[in-house]
């Protein structure tokens, strides 16, 4: 048989505990490396610093509320490069559009983790 596993409940939410971490994890695994390649483009940002001061969330002793407060700073960070001066790479000739696009849309991505965060 597989391994088991035990689930607790936020007795207050209904949400099993952990679920946004979970979430969090699984989002920077699925599209971090893309997350560090837009940041590539911004001289002042380091990609996987930036996951860092997410990742360091997922420590057992944080909680979710800590989670929420980092993903907020995240969104906060990437909203604030919009239209920042960017060394683009030769995949971006005249697309700079597209790099505000990506910007938005990994901050939607973050700022909806962030809300999951606070109702767990």
């Amino acid at each position: 048989m597989g391994k088991l596993q035990t689930i607790t409940m936020n007795r207050g939410t209904g949400v099993p505990q952990g679920t946004a971490t979970r979430l969090t994890q699984d989002f920077l695994l699925r599209h971090g490396s893309g997350l560090d390649d837009l940041l590539r483009r911004f001289p002042g940002m380091h990609g996987p610093a930036f996951r860092g001061a997410i990742e360091k969330c997922f420590a057992p002793s944080e909680t979710a509320p800590e989670l929420a407060m980092a993903l907020d700073e995240a969104v906060d960070t990437l909203l604030s490069l919009l239209g920042e001066e960017c060394h683009p790479l030769p995949v971006d000739a005249g697309q700079r559009l597209q790099v505000d696009a990506g910007i938005r849309w990994y901050a939607a991505r973050l700022h909806d983790l962030g809300k999951a965060a606070r109702r767990c």
